[in-house]
């Protein structure tokens, strides 16, 4: 309250002098306005006075002009007697000549104002005896008259109405001094005027002088008008006497030599003179926008305006235009000093007043404002707070304030209850109530309230949070089974999906073992192909269900791109030549040998774009690029591009293209769901890549996979792959152990081992398999993980408590990621997804049941080489044909300039293709070779071996081409 009283005080006190500055101010004002209105008022009175005097001094000219006229008009008209034609000046000097005039000088004495006489060549001298005549007389007359005039000569000119002569007063080289008359520009004026009054001799006569507008740039130096004139002469006076019409008299009105004041100065009156004679015309100056201008003065955007005429019969109009400029040029600087000192004036007192505003004004309104609201706020922040508040006297538990919230939740009891208010300090604390069913959020801190030691409590209702809360979790839990039941529906139907699948895929690929006919065969592809394509699309929908739950892991490791490459554009060789397309890859020479990623994804996304190329080009060519865009010494980034010659994207599909079930409207739509290319995408952002294309229709397309890898330096050790044939001792076969349950998968498993060399036997569940397995031992277990009375979980566990170190494989139709995760958890060795083909248990059999290997240069003899085959189809016999040509060209190459890595890469391929076609010794040969060059460098032992493998292939083709 002290401080507020002083903040009063003060602002009184200021206030009081505030206001005598003020007054001061304000009279300073009032004068510095008073002097400035007087200053500009007696300018524009002077700068008034100045164009009148000027339109004066004009219409005097003119008047005088006129008189002069008009008396030379009916002096020299034929009705008057008293001419005399005879009179002829004192003396005649010719001046020069052109083609066509003639120029001659006369005075009627010696002393007299020379005239000017300009007439034709074909006039003689007593032709011009009458013009020279009336210059004489006319020179006499001028003289006496502007001698007794108060106003500026004129320069007079004499027209004759053809043209045959004409006169100049005062001649060339008089003695004017503004407008001299010079030899050189005489006759160029004389034809302008002449040129000028021609369309105007009808209105001339009776006397009337008539204004024009002189011609343009008449005299550069000034400005002039024309006043004409016309004279009806006698005959004596015309070349020949003849009569031809008026003639003409024209005076030129010099204006500047109208103000005395401006030629004093020799600084003009008026920035623009406009002059409109009688008749509307004007003849100086032009209008423009101010031809609506009203009479007096008018103040515009450019300066000054005054408008006047002349009273009387024929009105003269004059308009001067004076701009800012001019007007204000006595008083400029005084003008800007008064300017200057206004706007310093208002920034000063500008200043002043926020100072005295921030200083005195709004703290003494704020502590004004403090003591009159002080006890409404505390009133209404307890009637209308959204929570509840309540004041409690720390002394004896006394509740001084309350609003109608508390009131209504009943939480202060509660509350003092829980608290020790002697020990509650000035830190804000905070509990949970709940009061009848309503959860409430306490707040409370010790303060003081009117003297006294006081608990200021606030209560919040947070029931309906607390609902929300138990909401969003019950919607959460029931997220996670919505989740945990659509991972159980992928893997029950991948089960159930796949495990009868493994029985149509199984069989089919033992029954293209056996001999059939072609019809037989060509039903047979066809139901592969079916097949094929709905394992590809459950694997597809697996895929993408992987991806959007988050299941789809990398496994990241060293691999070599080159080799990702080679294979993969190896692996549809035979597709592309069944199409008739060329299959070509192209390699960039700065590719590094290893890099470290996925290769299993990345070959996914390259194997699928090549199916697609080769799926939708009819003719012409697949190309697989493998570009390096940027290269560091620890990272690299490779581009992998399929680009076909097909049938291409309309642009406006390109977008969606890579969305799932997004198929292209006129496109083959029987062979997929068009999960294959959303797959794609999604996997190469999983890899921190990007998926691109670029399609033309008509012309192809052209898919790209940009990635960036890491590199890895040094050696990496390649990765071993081995032949089933000789895993064992020599002459020993393979025990394989099968634990399923479904009968047809048993017979279809134990075909397959047994296709592919090994010996199987087969126990329906865990525990028989535990029996079969206390009678003898085996080399490999491969077990079903979904059986009854004992599961492949519970049997490797039971194996490997026994001591069991034999690999043990686990199959699953469930593709998901935790089910192999679990696999490798309970002691399986690996795990495969069905259906399992022959690849699949041959690619298994080779990684986990490694034995002693016999000897590297065994021999084999040639005539085991087309043996137990299989019979294949008429198409089926000429790709082998072709493929096998092909491979032996490539090995060729390979030894000849040494690559290694090739030919290992080319015998990895023909021993898995042979040993498809069950011709066994030769693809036992082709791994044994292999795996030579796997071990040891390509020695002359080795080129030996595999020259003589070449010679068996050579001759196992030439068969094969005698038997079709």
């Amino acid at each position: 309250m002290k401080h507020a009283s002083l903040r009063l005080g003060a602002l009184a006190l200021s206030s009081q002098r505030l206001n005598k500055g003020l007054l001061l101010l304000a009279g300073l004002t009032l004068l510095l306005t008073s002097t400035s209105y007087w200053a500009i008022h007696r300018l524009v009175e002077a700068e008034q006075e100045k164009v009148e005097f000027h339109f004066a001094r004009v219409i005097e000219n003119i008047h005088e002009h006129e008189a002069f006229l008009r008396n030379v008009a009916s002096a020299y008209d034929r009705t008057n007697r008293g001419l005399l034609p005879d009179v002829q000046p004192a003396s005649r000097r010719a001046l020069g000549s052109d083609d066509a005039r003639s120029l001659f000088q006369g005075r009627g004495l010696p002393l007299s104002l020379p005239f000017t006489l300009s007439h034709g060549r074909q006039l003689s001298r007593t032709d011009t005896h009458g013009a020279f005549s009336l210059g004489t007389q006319l020179t006499d007359y001028y003289s006496t008259y502007w001698s007794g005039s108060y106003y500026a000569s004129p320069q007079l000119f004499v027209f004759a109405p053809a043209g045959q002569f004409d006169i100049a007063i005062p001649g060339i080289d008089g003695v004017r001094q503004r407008l001299p008359l010079q030899q050189a520009h005489y006759l160029t004026i004389a034809g302008r005027l002449r040129d000028q009054l021609q369309p105007q001799r009808a209105l001339l006569g009776g006397g009337v002088v008539r204004w024009l507008r002189a011609p343009a740039a008449l005299y550069p130096t000034t400005k002039t008008l024309v006043a004409t004139v016309g004279v009806d002469l006698p005959a004596d006076l015309m070349p020949s006497r003849q009569e031809q019409g008026l003639t003409t008299i024209v005076a030129l009105l010099d204006m500047g030599q109208i103000n005395e004041i401006e030629r004093v100065l020799r600084r003009p009156v008026y920035n623009q003179f406009t002059l409109i004679s009688p008749q509307g015309e004007v003849l100086l100056g032009s209008l423009g926008d101010d031809r609506q201008a009203p009479m007096g003065l008018s103040i515009g955007g450019q300066g000054l305006r005054f408008k006047m005429a002349t009273e009387g019969g024929a009105h003269w109009t004059a308009l001067y235009a004076i701009s800012y400029e001019d007007f204000l040029r006595y008083a400029k600087w005084p003008l800007i000093g008064l300017a200057l000192t206004m706007l310093l004036a208002l920034v000063v007192g500008w200043w002043i007043n926020r100072w005295y505003r921030l200083e005195f004004v709004q703290p003494a309104q704020r502590a004004q404002q403090r003591l009159l609201e002080s006890e409404a706020f505390s009133r209404v922040m307890m009637d209308n707070a959204p929570v509840g508040l309540s004041v409690v006297r720390r002394e004896d538990h006394q509740v001084l304030l309350e609003n109608q919230r508390a009131r209504e939740w009943q939480g202060t009891a509660q509350l003092l209850e829980l608290l020790d208010l002697g020990e509650v300090s000035a830190t804000p604390g905070e509990v949970w109530l709940e009061v009848d069913g309503r959860h409430l959020q306490a707040y409370f801190v010790a303060t003081r309230y009117q003297g006294e030691d006081v608990l200021l409590c606030g209560f919040n209702d947070i029931t309906r949070h607390v609902d929300d809360a138990q909401t969003m979790e019950q919607a959460r839990r029931s997220a996670d089974q919505a989740s945990e039941a659509k991972t159980l529906f992928l893997a029950t139907m991948s089960h159930e999906i796949r495990t009868p699948l493994y029985g149509v895929l199984g069989n089919l690929e033992l029954l293209g073992m056996t001999q059939l006919n072609s019809r037989q065969r060509q039903y047979l592809e066809v139901i592969q192909g079916s097949s094929t394509v709905l394992f590809q699309l459950i694997s597809d929908v697996l895929d993408v269900s992987k991806i959007e739950s988050g299941q789809m892991a990398l496994e990241v490791a060293p691999f070599s791109p080159r080799t990702l490459v080679l294979e993969a554009v190896q692996g549809f060789t035979a597709a592309a030549q069944n199409k008739g397309l060329q299959l070509q890859e192209e390699l960039d020479p700065q590719l590094p040998a290893h890099v470290r990623g996925d290769a299993g994804r990345i070959r996914q996304i390259v194997h699928n774009l090549l199916s697609n190329a080769i799926k939708f080009t009819d003719s012409g060519r697949v190309l697989m690029r493998l570009v390096v865009t940027e290269l560091t010494a620890e990272h690299v980034t490779l581009q992998w591009q399929v680009s076909d010659t097909g049938v291409g994207i309309a642009p406006k599909a390109l977008d969606d293209l890579f969305k799932p079930f997004y198929q292209v409207s006129g496109r083959d739509q029987t062979s997929g769901a068009g999960l294959g290319l959303s797959i794609c995408a999604r996997l190469s952002e999983l890899m921190g890549g990007s998926m691109r294309v670029v399609s033309e229709p008509g012309l192809g397309s052209s898919f790209s996979l940009l990635l960036r890898l890491p590199i890895v330096a040094g050696e990496v050790a390649p990765e071993p792959v081995e032949e089933l044939l000789g895993l064992s001792l020599p002459g020993a076969a393979l025990r394989i152990l099968v634990v399923e349950d479904n009968p047809i998968n048993q017979a279809i498993l134990q075909e397959q081992l047994e296709a592919l060399g090994a010996h199987a036997m087969v126990a329906e569940n865990g525990e028989r398999a535990l029996q079969v397995w206390a009678v003898q031992p085996f080399d490999l277990v491969i077990t079903d993980v979904n059986m009854p009375r004992m599961n492949g979980y519970e049997l490797t566990r039971e194996l490997r408590r026994m001591g069991v170190k034999v690999p043990i494989i686990g199959v699953t139709a469930n593709a998901m990621r935790e089910e192999g995760e679990r696999c490798l958890a309970v002691g399986m060795t690996a795990w495969v997804v069905k259906p399992l083909s022959l690849n699949m248990l041959r690619a298994a059999l080779l990684a986990h049941c490694r034995d002693e290997r016999i000897d590297a240069t065994t021999r084999i003899d040639d005539t085991a080489d087309l043996d137990d085959w299989i019979e294949l189809s008429p198409a089926m016999h000429d790709l082998l044909i072709r493929t096998l040509d092909d491979d032996i060209k490539a090995i060729e190459t390979g030894l000849a300039l040494g690559d290694a890595t090739d030919v290992r890469q080319r015998l990895h391929s023909l021993s898995g293709g042979l040993a498809t076609l069950r011709a066994m010794a030769l693809a036992r040969t082709c791994g044994q070779w292999e795996h030579a060059l796997q071990e040891g460098p390509l020695d002359a032992r080795i080129r030996s071996g595999i020259e003589a493998l070449l010679g068996r292939l050579r001759s196992v083709a030439s068969a094969l081409t005698t038997q079709s």
